[in-house]
């Protein structure tokens, strides 16, 4: 005979709601999906080194700043459709990505964080712009306050109202800029360390960046000698109907290039 068994009850969380509306605003966009690997080898070596003397420098800061570059040498990547007929392509790279931020009783929040123009930001900048983000700021919180206090009473509306608002966000480049930002970045190393693999995001992004774990892999040389390298596993989402396969390809070479070369880090070496 069938039976039940144990189970407990609860309420659906409403952060949760305001996560899959934003999920579903990803049809707004015709997602094409790369799976590729960054060799991070040299990088990682001065990663390491820093962290052996206490003095910790942000891996995820110095991706988001390569990718920066990259996408500021080629635009096309965080162009966007305006009505049927006009393009919008921004100068500034806009970089949206979540950061765990410290509330009043030490607690870790997510948020979300934008960092503005990250192409004329230094790694260094970008590095410390998210780590104050982080942090607990008195004079901070009220912003914050009145930003939840927005989203809650937005959340109070019924679905197909959201669905309107989300709508004059996603059909205007200016609100995606602002609200949004350019291009997204999710970080997913520091729970997934060691693990190799790739995840598929669903996002309200135009271009979107998943960075998996830094894992060691043999690869073969120019000169077919196999050694252990550094690898960091990520996904990349375009907007298909802004961007072909070839740009496409040129771009994520370009980062691959900015990797390879422990881009910005010589000084640290």
């Amino acid at each position: 005979m069938f039976t039940v068994g144990d189970y407990t009850k609860g309420d659906f969380p409403k952060n949760r709601e305001i996560m899959i509306d934003a999920l579903d605003v990803s049809k707004y966009y015709n997602h094409i999906v790369g799976l590729f690997d960054l060799d991070v080898t040299e990088a990682m070596l001065v990663f390491d080194a820093y962290k052996k003397k206490g003095e910790p420098l942000s891996f995820t800061a110095w991706i988001m700043k390569c990718i920066a570059q990259a996408v500021s040498e080629h635009k096309s990547i965080q162009t966007l459709r305006k009505g049927k007929k006009k393009l919008i392509t921004f100068e500034d790279v806009d970089i949206k990505c979540m950061v765990e931020k410290d509330d009043a009783d030490g607690n870790k929040i997510p948020i979300h964080h934008i960092v503005r123009k990250a192409n004329e930001k230094s790694f260094l900048e970008i590095q410390e712009e998210i780590r104050v983000a982080q942090k607990y700021r008195e004079e901070r919180r009220k912003g914050e306050k009145q930003v939840k206090k927005r989203q809650a009473n937005i959340m109070s509306f019924p679905k197909f109202m959201r669905n309107i608002i989300w709508h004059t966000v996603m059909t205007n480049p200016f609100k995606v800029k602002k609200h949004l930002g350019t291009i997204g970045v999710s970080a997913l190393g520091m729970y997934g360390k060691g693990m190799r693999g790739w995840a598929i995001p669903k996002t309200p992004h135009s271009t979107q960046f998943l960075l998996g774990s830094v894992v060691k892999l043999p690869v073969v040389t120019d000169d077919d000698q196999i050694v252990v390298r550094k690898v960091l596993n990520v996904t990349v989402s375009f907007n298909h109907d802004i961007v072909d396969g070839a740009p496409a390809v040129r771009f994520v070479a370009r980062i691959q290039e900015l990797t390879n070369e422990a881009f910005q880090l010589q000084e640290f070496m």
